[in-house]
């Protein structure tokens, strides 16, 4: 009986702990507009569709995931938001006319992402909201 009591007390205290993200990603500049229409031109992007492809092989989730276009040392590079609290964040680039992968500037074990890209987070600009999972 005691036994059941401590478990019982256990798994009440878990479900009062929230899991928290410490997004590092950058604010976007465009936010609220590409939230409003996530399709708008100015922020469709073709060659994010290798990630959108991959974003709708897995169950929907809540929140949706999320791909995001942003210049970064120059160059555009995506951001594919993740709906876990401790799954990466990642960052890809066009290289080629291939998406490449170039780190995690958040989530993980962490929070801190893999040590990949540390400036991401500070340095990334126009952020746009490129893909929504509508599902």
């Amino acid at each position: 009986m005691k036994t059941l009591l401590v478990l019982l007390g256990a798994w009440g205290c878990l479900g009062m702990v929230q899991c928290h993200s410490d997004a590092v990603a950058p604010q976007p500049q465009t936010e609220p507009a590409a939230q409003a229409n996530p399709q708008s031109a100015a922020c469709s992007d073709t060659r994010a569709q290798p990630l959108i492809d991959a974003l709708l092989q897995t169950p929907k989730a809540n929140p949706a995931g999320e791909v995001w276009r942003y210049t970064w040392e120059g160059r555009p590079v995506f951001l594919v938001k993740s709906f876990r609290p401790d799954d990466y964040q990642k960052v890809y680039e066009v290289t080629n006319a291939q998406l490449q992968y170039v780190g995690a500037p958040s989530g993980g074990i962490t929070g801190k992402g893999d040590g990949k890209c540390p400036t991401f987070a500070t340095q990334a600009t126009n952020g746009c909201l490129v893909w929504r999972d509508p599902r």
